[in-house]
């Protein structure tokens, strides 16, 4: 029981080093590699320069895909990190429309929070 409350204490004291505040964002999305089968996921947060997604296969670091939907289309993405099947998106080249309609969209959600377990 101890461990885990020094484990919080310890994580609220680090920093988000992210550029910008992520938002919860559960929503089935398709992702498309570019040389393989569409891959099946659903979203877990969303910000406007990236998101996060619990992935049903494999896909290596590093790849560039798309991912859709996200603001009402199809947007690129790089594939920065995972853990398990939990994946990191990098969006890539975002149009100042979809910027603008995934900062509206993200007005209408819960912030993300990093520091308790809230998937």
């Amino acid at each position: 029981m101890r461990t885990e409350v020094v484990s919080r204490e310890a994580a609220a004291n680090v920093p988000d080093r992210r550029r910008h505040v992520r938002y919860r964002f559960s929503a089935p999305i398709t992702i498309y590699p570019k040389d393989r089968s569409a891959v099946k996921a659903v979203s877990l947060e969303i910000s406007e320069s990236g998101m996060s997604a619990l992935v049903s296969g494999a896909l290596p670091v590093g790849e560039a895909v798309d991912l859709e939907p996200i603001a009402g289309s199809r947007v690129s993405a790089l594939i920065r990190r995972h853990n398990g099947k939990i994946y990191g998106f990098e969006f890539l080249n975002l149009t100042q429309a979809q910027v603008r309609q995934i900062a509206q969209d993200c007005k209408a959600l819960p912030k993300f929070q990093t520091r308790v377990l809230d998937v």
